[in-house]
């Protein structure tokens, strides 16, 4: 069993420490919420675990999403648009206070949004942004774009964006410690176990939980086996293969919802294997998703038949059949592309054969996926080999080009607007460069409307765009849609049911909202 503080030993720092820590222990008979999540905190690189600090309600951004999805104001009240679309300002709330004590300034917000500029990598957003300069003005923080980029607020609600005291930061500008403006403050921290207590001077609501532990555990079946024995409250993403396990023992209710996340497979674009889309197509029509979304994940309605999932109701088309698997239709179009069988059965063309390896996680339900997409594919003519693996490998494979196919679980919902990482994914500038969602493929259409998109002045110039890139990623294939990934919530009855929010987009665990069942 996991226990509380079984890893204060490593812990990191991540809050303001005013005693030894011995003095931090909570009193006998306080009331606790246990929760639990399959991801540790592995370090205090706002571009790597930052979203735990937001999830955990512990820092803020200045734009955030409701449980329903919506854009919502956070630490900027409100904001708004020039008419030339250049000009953004984000009027800050007055009076906020970090953990420590010193208080929210729009100049803090300014120093921020310049850092994350700055940054530069693909998991801050910010970075992307047309940014030509960052101002002051008055209560409010004036971001002046190069060019118009409408998903500016959105942006701003990424993981990364999330806005720290000063004394967060080492002389360098390193992350030394969190201290943010949330609801919550931390109490004690490590890698695998935090506790949070509610932070009296909060600018909004007080949570309803005033004490809140949280364990990283990285085996799934770690995270059944304390929720079936009653050690936490609440388990959040449990793994879809142990659902119906963990809610069978009795002892809780699991929640569940449709997330922005697809279990799918990527390809290189530019191999002969895969740079021709009726490839990609054939590939796509092999693949027997009703039966993988009920064998494999227990839920019929998790066969993806396109990119983007329910979770996005303005680009989810509802009229689009599902994609049933048709054997002879994927090898009529694979002999249509010149690939004809060897005399092991295995397709060749041109001296290739169409066999490759694809490195497999660990995760139960990724190397049962794996599986079946193995045994699908060989009815075609594809050997697949598979290796035991991790994300490095996959990424030293694309930066060699040796990645023929891979696996992916990837988010388009990191902001409410899937465009941002469609951007990431598929702009020229990241074509060769974007290994969870098709690596070296670039669409000239896509790009066009990925542009007019984000520069769209009207609703009927931002529809227009939008049908575009849906009718180009859905045809085009660069990421082959498997299933879409549900996000399991299991409740144990110490705590009110109703109380506890799950949003699609995984923001926000909402822990401030939950209450203790009466």
């Amino acid at each position: 069993m996991i226990t509380r503080r079984a890893v204060l030993a490593a812990s990191l720092v991540l809050g303001v420490a005013t005693a030894a820590s011995g003095s931090f222990a909570w009193a006998k008979g306080d009331r606790v919420l246990e929760i639990v999540s399959p991801r540790e905190i592995t370090s205090l690189d706002l571009g790597d675990t930052s979203y735990h600090f937001r999830r955990l309600r512990v820092a803020e951004t200045l734009v955030t999403i409701d449980p329903e999805g919506k854009l919502a104001p956070e630490l900027a009240e409100s904001w708004s648009v020039s008419d030339d679309g250049l000009s953004w300002t984000f009027v800050i709330r007055d009076g906020v206070k970090f953990h420590d004590g010193s208080l929210l300034t729009p100049e803090i917000v300014r120093v921020a949004i310049e850092a994350m500029r700055k940054a530069n990598t693909n998991s801050e957003l910010v970075s992307k942004l047309p940014i030509a300069d960052v101002r002051v003005d008055g209560q409010a923080v004036v971001v002046t774009l190069e060019r118009p980029f409408n998903l500016v607020p959105d942006f701003f609600t990424d993981g990364p964006a999330v806005i720290l005291a000063p004394s967060s930061f080492a002389q360098d500008g390193t992350v030394k410690q969190i201290i943010g403006t949330g609801p919550y403050r931390i109490k004690i921290g490590g890698k695998t176990s935090v506790d949070l207590e509610a932070f009296p001077d909060y600018w909004g609501e007080q949570p309803h939980i005033a004490r809140v532990h949280f364990t990283g555990a990285t085996s799934p079946d770690t995270i059944a086996n304390m929720a079936e024995a009653g050690q936490a409250d609440l388990v959040l993403g449990l793994s879809q293969v142990l659902r119906d396990r963990v809610e069978g023992s009795g002892r809780v209710r699991v929640k569940q919802v449709q997330t922005a996340r697809i279990n799918g497979v990527f390809v290189n674009a530019a191999d002969a294997r895969f740079d021709d889309p009726v490839e990609r197509r054939a590939l796509s029509l092999a693949l027997d998703r009703q039966g993988i979304a009920v064998a494999l994940f227990g839920n019929p309605k998790a066969a993806a038949n396109q990119l983007l999932s329910v979770a996005f109701p303005g680009w989810h088309d509802a009229s689009l059949p599902p994609i049933r698997r048709n054997v002879e239709e994927a090898r009529r179009l694979l002999a249509e592309a010149g690939w004809k069988p060897g005399s092991d059965g295995i397709l060749a063309k041109d001296g290739t054969r169409f066999a490759f390896t694809m490195i497999v996680g660990k995760q139960p339900e990724v190397a049962s996926l794996a599986e079946a997409i193995q045994a699908q594919l060989a009815e075609i003519g594809i050997e697949v080999k598979l290796q035991n693996g991790n994300q490095g490998q996959v990424l030293e494979s694309v930066s060699k080009g040796t990645l023929v196919l891979g696996m992916t679980r990837r988010n388009y919902g990191a902001v409410p607007d899937p465009v941002a990482t469609l951007i990431l994914d598929f702009a020229e500038a990241s074509a060769g460069s974007s290994p969870w969602s098709g690596v070296n493929y670039h669409n000239p259409k896509l790009e066009s409307a990925l542009n007019a998109y984000i520069a769209a002045r009207t609703k009927e110039e931002t529809a227009a765009a939008r049908d575009q890139i849906l009718a180009v990623v859905n045809s085009d294939l660069p990421v082959i849609p498997v299933v879409w990934y549900d996000y399991n919530v299991s409740i144990s009855d110490r705590v009110n049911f109703d109380s506890v929010p799950i949003d699609a987009l995984e923001v926000s665990f909402w822990i401030d909202r939950v209450r203790w069942a009466e």
